[in-house]
């Protein structure tokens, strides 16, 4: 009975450890996740004001701030937790508004640890609201 039992606690930890082991794998060989969630940048001339609001997969807002932003500067996020600690894809929403409703872009981002979406405000391209996406 003694050692079916050690056999048995054996069984268990076996798929424990292979479990735990996989995951420090991806980690450690995928290297540090990237700290910020997202990074504005203002490429224009002016000064705007920048909303930028975030939906989660289920359309559930997660994040929303407003920042001013002159020209040449740069506004940044920390990434939450469950994306800095995630092995997956997340997909995520990005509303961003420019100058209190002057132009509005929706814009659909997958994101995993190692991403980093930029939002770069730019009136003498085309699109003046692009987003690139940063990945190590």
């Amino acid at each position: 009975m003694q050692n079916i039992r050690k056999i048995l606690l054996f069984l268990l930890i076996i798929p424990i450890v292979a479990i735990i082991g996989y995951y420090a794998l991806i980690f450690l060989l995928g290297g540090p996740a990237l700290p910020n969630f997202f990074e504005i940048r203002n490429n224009d001339a002016g000064t705007h004001e920048i909303t930028v609001e975030i939906l989660d997969s289920h359309n559930s807002s997660i994040f929303k701030e407003s920042y001013k932003l002159y020209p040449g500067e740069r506004a940044s996020e920390a990434k939450p937790f469950d994306l800095l600690y995630s092995t997956g894809m997340k997909n995520y929403t990005f509303r961003i508004t420019l100058d209190n409703g002057v132009l509005e872009e929706t814009i659909p981002v997958s994101l995993h640890r190692w991403s980093t979406p930029i939002i770069v405000i730019d009136w003498d391209n085309e699109a003046p609201i692009m987003i690139m996406i940063e990945t190590v």
